[in-house]
C-alpha cells in the first residue's frame, strides 16, 4: 500500500493526489524508464585520463632543428672567420646536436618505443662525451669513466623492458654480466694493480648467488617463515664471504673482521624462525600476541 510523500497518510493505489495534504502521488514503479536506461545503474562509469602523446609532431621537429641550426651557423662561421678553423665552435656544436637528437629524435619514429628512446638518448650522451674528450687532447682521459657508468645504467633499465618481470631470472642474468663488464672496465681503466678477478668477481659471484636464491624462495610463499630464514641464513653467509674475500685481497690472510658480528643477529633469528614454522602451537600464540 502507497503512503504520501508528505504527510505520510496511507492512499489507495488508484489515488491521484493525497486526500489530506493534496499532494500529487507519485508511484516509481509505475514510472517506466526510457529503453535501454537504467535509473539506478549498477556502477559508475570510470574515468579515464585522456592519452597524452609525449611525442613531438613533425612540425615541432622542423621547428626545433631550425630554432638550432640558426646558432649552430653562426658559431661556426664566427669561428671559420677569427680562426681560420673549427676551434672552440666545436664544443657548441657538438651540445646543440646532442640536444636535437634528445628533443627531435622521438619525432623520426612512427611509434617509438620507451626502450628505443632509452638507448638512443644514453647512446647519443656517451657519444657526446667521448667526442669531448677526443677533441679536447689526447684520447682517452676522463670519458670512459662516465660512458661506462652509463651502460651500466642502460643495463639495469633495459633487461626490465627486454625481459618483463616474468623472466626474473634473464633480468638477474642480465645485470649480473653487464655489472661484471662494467667492474671489468673499471679494473682495466684505473690500471695499477689488478682488483676484478681477486676483489669484484668473488664479491659480485656472491651477491649474485644469495640473490638467486631469494629469487627461488618465491616457491616458498605459502611458508613465509621458512622462507625468511632460509633467506637470513644464505645472506649471512654471503656476508662471511664477502669479509673473508677483501681481508684475503687486503691483507694476504684469509680471517673474519665484521662479519661474525651479523652472524650473532642472523643467524639465531633465522634459528628462531624455524623453531616457529615447525611449531605450530607457538606460532599461534605469536600471531595473538602481536596481532599478526
Amino acid at each position: 500500500m502507497p503512503y504520501c510523500v508528505r504527510c505520510g497518510v496511507e492512499l489507495q493505489k488508484d489515488m491521484k493526489a493525497c486526500p489530506l495534504c493534496h499532494t500529487e502521488v507519485v508511484l516509481p514503479g509505475d514510472m517506466d524508464p526510457p529503453e535501454g536506461i537504467r535509473a539506478f545503474p549498477d556502477r559508475m562509469p570510470p574515468k579515464r585520463r585522456p592519452a597524452v602523446n609525449l611525442v613531438p609532431s613533425r612540425s615541432f621537429l622542423f621547428l626545433v632543428t631550425f630554432i638550432l641550426v640558426v646558432p649552430l651557423l653562426v658559431t661556426l662561421i664566427i669561428d671559420l672567420t677569427v680562426n681560420h678553423g673549427v676551434t672552440w665552435s666545436f664544443y657548441p656544436m657538438a651540445s646543440l646536436a646532442l640536444l636535437w637528437i634528445l628533443i627531435a629524435y622521438p619525432a623520426l619514429l612512427r611509434k617509438p618505443s620507451f626502450l628505443q628512446i632509452l638507448s638512443m638518448d644514453i647512446g647519443a650522451v656517451m657519444l657526446f662525451l667521448v667526442s669531448m674528450d677526443l677533441y679536447s687532447g689526447p684520447f682517452p682521459q676522463w670519458s670512459l669513466y662516465p660512458v661506462f657508468s652509463l651502460a651500466l645504467v642502460w643495463v639495469y633499465a633495459a633487461a626490465p623492458l627486454m625481459f618483463t618481470w616474468k623472466r626474473l631470472g634473464w633480468i638477474l642474468g642480465f645485470w649480473f654480466l653487464g655489472t661484471a663488464g662494467f667492474l671489468y672496465a673499471m679494473d682495466w681503466i684505473t690500471g695499477g694493480t689488478p682488483w676484478f678477478f681477486a676483489l669484484g668477481l668473488p664479491i659480485l659471484c656472491t651477491v649474485a648467488l644469495v640473490g638467486i636464491i631469494g629469487v627461488l624462495l618465491k616457491k616458498l610463499a605459502h611458508k613465509p617463515l621458512l622462507a625468511a630464514g632460509l633467506f637470513l641464513a644464505a645472506f649471512s653467509l654471503g656476508l662471511v664471504v664477502i669479509d673473508g674475500v677483501v681481508r684475503l685481497y687486503s691483507t694476504g690472510q684469509l680471517s673474519l673482521t665484521w662479519s661474525p658480528i651479523l652472524l650473532a643477529i642472523f643467524f639465531p633469528t633465522a634459528g628462531f624462525l624455524f623453531l616457529v614454522h615447525k611449531n605450530p602451537e607457538l606460532k599461534a600464540y605469536l600471531t595473538r600476541k602481536f596481532h599478526v
